[in-house]
């Protein structure tokens, strides 16, 4: 990515992948304090995996370029609908 284009992440899995990559001492320069702040709780439900699975799906997650949450829900209302 070059230094002057502006970051923009489609999810928190994007995000992480590229800042765990980047040296941010190359940009430097182009930071600026900000402030803000959040609460996942208002927006989120949270449902705890086996490690094994979580594992896995990331994997496929992977696989098929997508987010982990999106493959999830796909699932989930695939099976929803199906014993509904």
């Amino acid at each position: 990515m070059a230094k002057n284009t502006k970051l923009h992440f489609e999810t928190y899995e994007q995000a992480a992948e590229w800042f765990e990559s980047a040296d941010l001492t190359e940009y430097e320069g182009h930071l600026s304090p900000v402030e803000f702040s959040f609460d996942l709780r208002k927006s989120r439900d949270f449902i705890e995996l086996d490690h094994e699975v979580a594992v896995s799906l990331r994997h496929l997650a992977r696989k098929h370029k997508i987010p982990s949450r999106r493959l999830v829900n796909k699932w989930l209302r695939e099976k929803i609908k199906s014993v509904a």
